[in-house]
């Protein structure tokens, strides 16, 4: 720490250079710790759970051509034969499949006279549409009663209903699992709660409340139905194949759609994922550009004070002094860099978060970004440190005069 004196002298007989040099590192580091944490953001999105066993999971949506006072049996044939075949762990019929982009939403109240608490997505289907999406129930129990029967609009019949842990936690925050077994009200119609699921997203990935749901035991006998099969593992492929099968042997019916739920997923989360990547992108070029600015600017000065370094090694100054001397100067302006650039991300995300809702960005994240950036200048220091050390000492009887 001999050197800080010294140091400070020099910067202050040359301000402009640091001056600029500083407010790069503050310009630089505002911008990656926002840019880094939006696309961690993004990136978490991703890997968040959906509910469902998704590896091992799909749907097909198929017509059903008989009268509508047949479709009830179609189904009930359809889930028999779909269910004996090999591989097949469960299969289900249902109102729609988290993620697609397609499906309902709900007005949630706890009072009768309220208009709403907050909202959620709907699935109706059959008994075994737990066990089909793989979802892990935390409270009360499963469906009792026989599933009911509705065109379109089961949600309008429904009597009991299951809903996610996140929309109990949102009715009742104090102790979410008072719901069980309490009458909620669903678009202003009144049904109990029989159980609380950990998790299971709605139809929109970007919704605000997409871990809002609720299932209810009816089944729709609208013109098209969602069947959603849930195999053993490493018989996917094959099962559905031998769905499409199944079928394609039935007079008038028609495949509109064959989807993996991991398809699903990959398809509704796809914004989020090329976002997340052109921002590490980002924050990779524009690490690799201050790299080069801090390079540059140890280079100019290490050329800039040859004669100074030359005088200092025929003082005496071993190698290893000069290199301590510029990598504590470049320690200096980085960290006050830093500084600044800390104030600046805090309030360029403060506009962030009132424009894009994003969340404030963690104090321990301005450190994590400090400390990167730290050791990114020092990294970028170590050339020209060593080549100013290089310097000898002879340089004093060959240039012109101190500056």
């Amino acid at each position: 720490m001999r050197d800080l004196i010294p140091i400070l002298k020099a910067l202050n007989y040359s301000r402009t250079a640091p001056l600029l040099f500083v407010l790069q590192i503050a310009l630089t580091f505002m911008i990656l710790v926002n840019a880094a944490y939006m696309a961690l953001h993004k990136h978490s999105l991703l890997s968040r759970p959906s509910g469902l066993d998704e590896q091992h999971t799909f749907y097909v949506l198929t017509n059903l051509p008989s009268e509508a006072t047949a479709r009830g049996a179609d189904i009930d044939q359809d889930l028999q034969a779909i269910s004996n075949l090999s591989g097949v762990t469960s299969a289900s019929v249902t109102s729609g499949i988290p993620l697609t982009g397609w499906g309902r939403f709900l007005e949630v109240a706890t009072q009768a006279d309220s208009e709403y608490d907050t909202f959620s997505g709907y699935y109706g289907g059959d008994n075994s549409l737990l066990e089909t999406m793989g979802l892990e129930l935390i409270a009360g129990e499963g469906f009792s009663q026989t599933p009911l029967f509705a065109e379109t609009d089961g949600f309008r019949i429904a009597t009991e209903i299951i809903i996610t842990q996140a929309l109990a936690q949102a009715l009742y925050p104090d102790d979410w699992r008072q719901v069980v077994g309490q009458t909620i009200y669903i678009n202003k119609r009144p049904q109990q709660v029989r159980g609380v699921v950990k998790t299971l997203q709605a139809a929109w990935s970007f919704w605000a409340v997409v871990e809002h749901s609720v299932l209810a035991p009816v089944i729709e006998t609208s013109e098209y139905v969602y069947y959603l099969v849930r195999t053993e593992p490493g018989q996917q492929a094959e099962v559905m194949a031998q769905t499409i099968d199944y079928l394609m042997r039935r007079h008038g019916r028609k495949v509109e759609e064959l989807q993996t739920f991991e398809q699903v997923k990959q398809q509704s989360y796809q914004a989020e994922y090329s976002a997340s990547m052109t921002l590490l992108w980002v924050v990779v070029c524009l690490s690799l550009v201050t790299a080069l600015g801090v390079f540059g600017q140890a280079r100019f000065a290490v050329t800039r004070r040859r004669r100074q370094i030359g005088i200092r090694r025929a003082l005496g100054a071993q190698k290893e002094h000069i290199v301590g001397y510029f990598m504590l100067e470049n320690a200096l302006l980085t960290v006050l860099g830093i500084g600044l650039g800390c104030i600046a991300a805090m309030l360029l995300n403060v506009q962030f978060s009132n424009w894009f809702e994003l969340a404030v960005v963690p104090v321990e994240f301005l450190v994590i970004g400090g400390a990167c950036m730290l050791l990114l200048g020092q990294a970028a220091t170590l050339a020209p440190a060593f080549r100013a050390a290089s310097v000898s000492p002879a340089i004093t009887t060959r240039l012109g005069e101190l500056r």
